[in-house]
């Protein structure tokens, strides 16, 4: 996992803001956060052998990251300590129908940089995937990308958040995963474009193999020759910050354990419908059994469903 983390600060709110825009919270927490921390504690809930590259802040903060990072076993030898400037902070507001808004401020994540990954690179054996958002420098996911793809780790990009130049990256990774709203922007069409469309055209402007997660309407993909669409049960919406990063961080652990691909959906599709119903915006070991239990087999086990 290469990528950005964040302390949230989390405020859950339920009246509309007064005139002065001030609004009374119902309750706080500050938890590890980020796109690429979430995914990797998701995955580390299925598979204990992950390691996250990042920065952190030699601050509180920064010492926070790292201690919840290890007490999920996510390995952290790749994480760099900056000196010149904090820990990414994501100051988020969740209201009532567990919906959020965000204000990131990167700190250490805006200096992770392409030497970064060339350093890693260098001291260590390339894994067999590498999981990639748009939380960090541009120039740094294409490198970590790039040079990962040449030693041979299976690359996956989640187009998020989306930017101007989001199309140009889609032929850089082996799987492409974005929601509907950032693939409409992608390739500026209207969101009630329809899903197999927007899927022949994410394929025909590079990506290998596109997976768009469509929120309450489950997930829909291109694999190879075949489309796959997987439906998801609705939920109670607690918390939808880490839907989108557990949902990636399951479906790479399924794969990386040999599952089919639509298999592989499935269980992601689980994972996303479950941590919204709860305040963590990632997977614990307890939420992987309960995924293994609606989906009927075990995510680390390939003898079952292939």
């Amino acid at each position: 996992m290469v990528g950005s983390v964040n302390a949230d600060l989390i405020a859950y709110h339920g009246a509309e803001a007064s005139v002065a825009g001030y609004v009374t919270g119902d309750r706080f927490e500050m938890a590890a956060g980020g796109k690429s921390l979430n995914a990797a504690m998701s995955i580390a809930a299925v598979d204990p052998t992950v390691t996250l590259v990042a920065r952190v802040g030699s601050d509180d903060l920064g010492n926070f990251i790292i201690g919840a990072l290890h007490k999920r076993g996510v390995t952290t030898e790749g994480i760099i300590r900056d000196e010149r400037t904090h820990t990414g902070v994501g100051h988020v507001r969740v209201d009532r129908q567990g919906e959020y808004d965000t204000v990131v401020v990167p700190g250490a994540n805006g200096n992770f940089s392409p030497l970064d990954i060339d350093g890693y690179v260098q001291a260590h054996d390339p894994p067999a995937f590498v999981v990639l958002n748009l939380e960090v420098p541009l120039p740094t996911v294409k490198r970590a990308a790039t040079r990962f793809r040449e030693l041979g780790s299976t690359v996956v990009l989640n187009l998020s958040p989306v930017c101007a130049e989001a199309r140009s990256l889609l032929r850089l990774a082996d799987v492409v995963v974005l929601n509907l709203r950032e693939a409409c922007h992608v390739l500026d069409v209207p969101l009630n474009t329809d899903v197999l469309v927007l899927l022949t055209a994410l394929r025909e402007a590079g990506a290998k193999t596109p997976v768009l997660t469509l929120g309450g309407g489950g997930v829909a993909a291109l694999h190879g020759n075949e489309f796959v669409q997987v439906n998801v049960e609705p939920t109670v919406v607690v918390n939808s910050v880490g839907a989108g990063d557990s949902f990636l961080g399951t479906m790479v652990a399924a794969m990386a354990n040999g599952h089919p691909f639509p298999l592989c959906l499935r269980a992601a599709n689980e994972a996303g419908r479950l941590v919204c119903s709860k305040p963590e915006s990632f997977l614990t070991t307890a939420d992987v059994r309960q995924i293994e239990d609606a989906i009927g087999f075990s995510l680390a086990n390939t003898s079952v469903g292939q």
